[in-house]
């Protein structure tokens, strides 16, 4: 067994210390996580997502699947590697077709179009704050936060010349997801509601 193995197993038998620091060669022979990001080299459990989380999440994979031009795809929980010290699972992603390879989960950021996270308990901070900063330095254009409590919303961002993301809207119940740029995503937000 090797040193990092035996700090860390994936398949729910070990319990995670509060930080494994790893190198991103260690990371990268790791079995693909959806679960796990790597912050600064240092392994992050992601919460388990609850059930609304779940269905917010494929109900929007499968709005945008229904609405994707050929040259876009839409997927869910792949990682997008940042650094090779930061690499981040957004809740959907939309990215270029021509990246997507059938038996990969990674891709760099200048091949996302789309980033959204669904804030759930104990995500919060992340959502609102850190991965929205984190996608805008790597060039994502496009950033969507759902809120699915108390009320549910769809705040959408897309990235300004200042290298920053700026509001494009906030939609809610009977309102269409309209984005300068993602025509093709209106999407009615009550299709995403649980």
């Amino acid at each position: 067994m090797t040193k990092l193995s035996q700090k860390l197993t994936r398949d729910g038998t070990a319990t995670l210390p509060a930080a494994v620091t790893v190198t991103p060669d260690e990371y990268d022979t790791l079995p693909p996580d959806s679960r796990i990001e790597l912050l600064d080299g240092v392994l992050r459990p992601m919460t388990p997502p609850t059930a609304r989380h779940q269905i917010v999440m494929m109900r929007l994979v499968t709005a945008l699947l229904r609405r994707c031009p050929p040259a876009l795809a839409a997927l869910h929980e792949q990682e997008i590697r940042l650094a090779d010290d930061l690499r981040r699972n957004p809740d959907v992603l939309v990215v270029r077709a021509a990246a997507v390879n059938l038996d990969w989960f990674s891709f760099p950021p200048h091949e996302v179009v789309l980033a959204v996270e669904i804030v759930s308990p104990g995500t919060q901070t992340a959502d609102r704050k850190h991965k929205p900063a984190e996608y805008a330095d790597a060039g994502i254009p496009y950033y969507w936060r759902i809120e699915p409590t108390p009320i549910f919303a769809v705040h959408t961002f897309h990235l300004a010349e200042t290298d920053v993301y700026e509001s494009t809207g906030v939609f809610g119940a009977g309102e269409f997801i309209t984005v300068p740029g993602l025509d093709w995503a209106a999407i009615p937000v009550t299709e995403l509601i649980p």
